[in-house]
């Protein structure tokens, strides 16, 4: 009860000064609303980087070819040598990984067919790049985003299935309405002017408006090229190469089980090329997380976000000194009231505890202000990114704005700004609880 007395007294104390309790909360509003703006804005960036990041591709990651600076046998113990084909991973180490950890992988593999026509019911004839991939490199890649049907999967790749996946651009050039029924219909394509081939289309997705932008010059909507995607297997067949996946820098992965973690999935695919390549003298195997690059760059933003915040943070000091000032006031003109309380039995640590408790809500409700001021910042930076972004929607595809302010750093500022009140209201009040009651009853 005695302490809601006292917040009960701050609370009147404050309204009672409406201006001057204002004016004092000034600089913690200030201090805290900058804390808070600076952090919201550290916390943004930070969550907008990873959603690009994975949106790029940062969710894959690589095993990448290593060499392994020559062999015992050789005289100088270094001796450079060029990868051969028995060095490169094979579809057959592909296979032994799926039977090993089934579903958990899916391997990012992709090719171009090149370019091909197609011609529509009307005549027409439509540009096409068409491009090779797997179940793991169309869900990889972050441009497409699918509208209807499905992506190309493992089954249409090991079956060699004529599959296809078109936009909707392409839709419309063919059908005549980006709205027609085109999953399930039969289309023929003009490989490279070498032979015709019939494919099924089994799922439309969004025209990358990145490619939209660079062809708005284009006169005639008939005439815009379109991507096209099919199995890889059967892009391979199409142009008779080599149905040998080895990747020339090296094999992309993706977790298609998403429920196990990634650094012991990493972990794993490192353990099992290390033992495949365990005999081979020259080249070995690594794995190449980007994942890491993000966590770099989260690190620097860290140290920035709390460097700046530091030095936002030291006009919390000047407001502090502020409440400090206003309480030494408050004690000369509530000299009278300290010496009836006295008077009436309150004893010294009553007294301090009463002002204590007053520079604390002070300084409390000036924080709570400042940092509802700086959640408001950071959504209010964050409309007008969105703003900026939605005049280029080239780069939306791109870039994924998120606003997050740092409960964390709000929970951090309430915290100190009630121990500013602290602080810098022991000495007030202690001066307050030393008064003699007789004397400060003859105050005047």
């Amino acid at each position: 009860m005695f302490f809601f007395e006292n917040v009960r007294l701050a609370f009147a104390s404050l309204k009672s000064n409406k201006m001057r309790s204002i004016l004092t909360m000034l600089g913690i509003i200030i201090g805290i609303c900058a804390v808070i703006t600076i952090t919201t804005l550290g916390t943004s960036l930070k969550k907008t980087l990873a959603n690009s990041f994975n949106k790029l591709g940062g969710q894959t990651f690589s095993v990448e070819y290593r060499f392994k600076r020559g062999s015992s046998d050789d005289d100088d113990g270094y001796s450079y040598r060029d990868m051969t084909e028995d060095d490169y991973i094979t579809e057959n180490m592909l296979d032994e990984l799926e039977e090993k950890y089934p579903g958990r992988f899916l391997v990012c593999k992709s090719n171009t067919c090149g370019t091909g026509n197609v011609t529509n019911k009307k005549g027409n004839k439509l540009n096409v790049r068409i491009d090779g991939v797997s179940e793991g490199g169309m869900k990889s890649d972050s441009l497409i985003k699918m509208l209807s049907g499905r992506t190309i999967t493992e089954e249409d790749d090991k079956l060699y299935k004529h599959a296809i996946v078109v936009s909707e651009v392409f839709v419309k050039q063919y059908f005549g309405s980006e709205n027609a029924n085109a999953i399930g219909c039969d289309i023929s394509i003009d490989v490279n002017g070498a032979c015709d081939s019939d494919f099924t289309i089994v799922g439309i997705f969004q025209y990358p408006k990145i490619l939209e932008k660079y062809q708005q010059s284009t006169a005639n909507f008939m005439d815009r090229f379109t991507p096209v995607y099919i199995p890889y297997n059967t892009a391979n067949k199409l142009i008779r190469a080599d149905e040998r996946f080895s990747g020339e820098y090296g094999v992309d992965f993706m977790l298609n089980d998403m429920s196990v973690d990634r650094d012991q999935a990493i972990n794993e695919l490192d353990e099992f090329f290390s033992e495949k390549y365990r005999d081979n003298k020259y080249w070995g195997t690594e794995i190449y997380d980007p994942q890491t690059e993000l966590g770099i760059v989260n690190k620097v933003l860290n140290i920035v976000t709390l460097v700046i915040a530091i030095i936002a943070a030291i006009s919390l000091l000047v407001g502090g000194i502020g409440v400090m000032n206003i309480m030494l006031v408050s004690i000369t003109e509530r000299t009278r009231e300290i010496g009836v309380r006295k008077a009436l039995g309150a004893k010294r640590r009553h007294i301090k505890t009463q002002f204590i408790v007053e520079a604390i809500i002070l300084c409390l409700v000036g924080g709570i202000i400042g940092v509802l001021l700086g959640i408001f910042n950071g959504f209010l930076i964050g409309y007008i990114a969105r703003y900026a972004l939605s005049q280029m929607p080239e780069y939306q595809d791109f870039v994924a704005l998120s606003i997050q302010p740092s409960i964390k750093a709000i929970l951090i500022s309430l915290g100190f700004s009630m121990l500013i009140g602290v602080f810098f209201g022991s000495y007030p009040a202690g001066k307050a609880a030393k008064l003699d009651p007789i004397e400060a009853l003859r105050y005047e």
